[in-house]
């Protein structure tokens, strides 16, 4: 019996840092507060995901140091399954200095790369692979992420491939991958990177069709101004962010809009709903410090969205 979401990503250990302004040259200044929390978007995805009741596993490779146990035993806390990341004796994972500045949640992000191998892709099992509804990656792992769709061709039940293309990240080594997708849903700066577009149109929408032909369920987000799901051959519907109240950072809000999208799918929820859904997490996430900072439970999200206001497109 397939058992949910597998995710196939990179996890990080974040230390967020809470201030009043965002550097700009070299400077001194007392920070307001200061947490460690678990990172990286697949992995915050996934954690999004099992609040609302999936069942998640993660594929990584990590080390055997300091940080790397506190991302798996933070990561078994929030209940994603961690038994088939590969640990590498000697390496180190990596970590992300995130600065947040107090008064909208703006954030300047520095980070050292793990320095662990990326997983080998002839070390996938495909029970691993058609064990799960659904695979959601982001790149990393590039060829592992590509022998995943591969294995998942070969079986009859439908395995579905996800993608988040996050801001900043588009790259033309991706696109072996994107041609494999059947959901993806891209940050603006990704979408019109990947189309060679200035604003989104009509053109970016045929050009993003064409990058990723097997995909069912093609999306744009754009943080509070919503986002555009197009679902198989309709025209892409708006779905408008919600106004939440007292932000306090933007960490994260993209992959728990992920996670949430990518449960309600696989629980059998309409394209409009999980893009509801997906919005209203991911503006619950914001009001918390830290990508993992409010991870809503089901109950929670319904009662958000009962009475939530959407914020209107100018």
């Amino acid at each position: 019996m397939r058992r949910g979401i597998l995710g196939i990503g990179v996890c990080t250990l974040d230390i967020l840092t809470k201030v009043k302004t965002l550097p700009s040259d070299e400077s001194v200044e007392e920070a307001d507060s200061a947490i460690f929390m678990g990172g990286g978007p697949v992995p915050t995805a996934l954690a999004a995901a099992t609040y609302l009741g999936s069942s998640t596993t993660i594929l990584d490779t990590l080390g055997d140091d300091w940080k790397s146990n506190l991302i798996i035993e933070e990561l078994r806390d929030h209940g994603v399954q961690c038994e088939n990341i590969i640990i590498e004796p000697g390496s180190s994972a990596s970590l992300a200095s995130v600065l947040v500045r107090s008064s909208d949640g703006a954030r300047a992000i520095r980070f050292v790369r793990s320095s662990t191998k990326a997983i080998n892709p002839k070390s996938l099992e495909d029970n691993i692979i058609n064990n799960h509804r659904i695979i959601h990656c982001n790149g990393r792992h590039l060829d592992a992420c590509i022998q995943a769709a591969e294995i998942a061709k070969k079986y009859k039940e439908e395995t579905l491939l996800s993608f988040d293309g996050g801001a900043g990240r588009y790259r033309k080594e991706l696109l072996p991958l994107m041609e494999r997708i059947n959901i993806a849903i891209v940050a603006k700066d990704f979408a019109l990177k990947a189309t060679n577009e200035t604003k989104l149109n009509q053109s970016t929408w045929i050009k993003l069709n064409q990058l990723f032909p097997k995909a069912h369920i093609i999306g744009i987000t754009d943080g509070h101004r919503g986002s555009w799901i197009q679902y198989e051959n309709q025209e892409p519907f708006h779905q408008p962010a919600f106004l939440a109240t007292n932000i306090e950072d933007t960490t994260g809000c993209g992959d728990v809009y992920h996670g949430t999208f990518l449960h309600a799918i696989e629980s059998g929820t309409s394209v409009n709903e999980a893009a509801r859904m997906a919005s209203g997490a991911g503006s619950m996430n914001a009001t918390a410090l830290g990508g993992r900072g409010l991870l809503p439970t089901k109950e929670q999200l319904n009662k958000f969205l009962d009475k939530a206001k959407e914020i209107q497109s100018s």
